[in-house]
């Protein structure tokens, strides 16, 4: 049997004596009392049964920007980038992840997300990686694209105001396949990182980390690389808030009107 979790195995931290899921602790000492408490409530649902984790990461500076466009798309989140990556710190501690799964469940395998999506086939180089048998799945259609970054600014903005969130899901995918369509694809590259120096620091405090990371879980060949590469873009157009470029376009579009 084959349990494939997108997030719920990698951000819950079990109920509460009320039978409700618990708040995540934000702080760093509670936060892995809960964490561990929900990782063995996982492996006490298999008693017997011959498991392997395999746990999938992704470089954190990319992850965090797409982790934050889903939040912000699918909730009524309205805190910045910033404050986003300072809150939900435990998504990006991978080698304390990984180390609690492995104390838990003893068998653990560990992937790189650019190893899977530079296949030609995703797909079934996912099942390769954790000895599976995709063949007879068909791929599904795309779904759920991610917002581009100044629309995720934009509805950020408007979770403060009266409108339900089913309003501004509305709203967003008629911003998305209406006339203003092609702006959002004329818009240059954009990060809601402040600067350069933002995203470079965001990605530098993990390095020592993934350093453990890889020698601990990832197979011989791959030792003599880092774990995920340092290159950076530098040609964003970079900020957290609706970037002046967005701005001149949607005036350009709304002058033609």
């Amino acid at each position: 049997m084959t349990i494939l979790s997108a997030e719920p195995f990698f951000r819950h931290v079990g109920f509460g004596a009320n039978g409700q899921p618990r708040k995540v602790p934000r702080n760093g000492e509670a936060y892995w009392v809960a964490r561990n408490d929900y990782i063995r409530d996982v492996r006490d649902q298999f008693v017997g049964a011959d498991v392997e984790i395999v746990m999938a990461v992704r470089r954190q500076v990319d992850y965090g920007m797409s982790l934050y466009q889903e939040h912000v798309k699918t909730s009524r989140y309205s805190g910045d980038f910033s404050t986003f990556r300072e809150t939900f710190w435990p998504r990006f501690d991978y080698l304390r992840q990984a180390r609690a799964w492995r104390e838990a469940f003893g068998a653990f395998r560990l992937l790189r997300f650019e190893d899977l999506v530079r296949q030609k086939d995703v797909l079934a180089a996912f099942g390769r990686a954790i000895d599976a048998n995709l063949d007879d799945l068909l791929p599904a259609p795309f779904t759920n694209a991610a917002l581009p970054p100044d629309l995720v600014v934009w509805k950020r903005m408007m979770h403060m105001a009266q409108t339900s969130e089913r309003t501004l899901r509305k709203q967003v995918d008629t911003l998305l396949s209406g006339p203003l369509a092609p702006l959002f694809a004329a818009l240059p590259k954009r990060s809601l990182y402040t600067s350069f120096e933002d995203m470079r620091a965001f990605h530098r405090q993990f390095e020592d980390a993934n350093e453990l990371l890889k020698r601990e879980f990832m197979p011989p060949d791959l030792q003599g690389t880092p774990m995920f590469s340092n290159d950076l873009r530098e040609d964003y157009l970079f900020g957290d808030a609706l970037h002046p470029e967005f701005l001149i376009h949607l005036a350009a579009h709304l002058s033609k009107l």
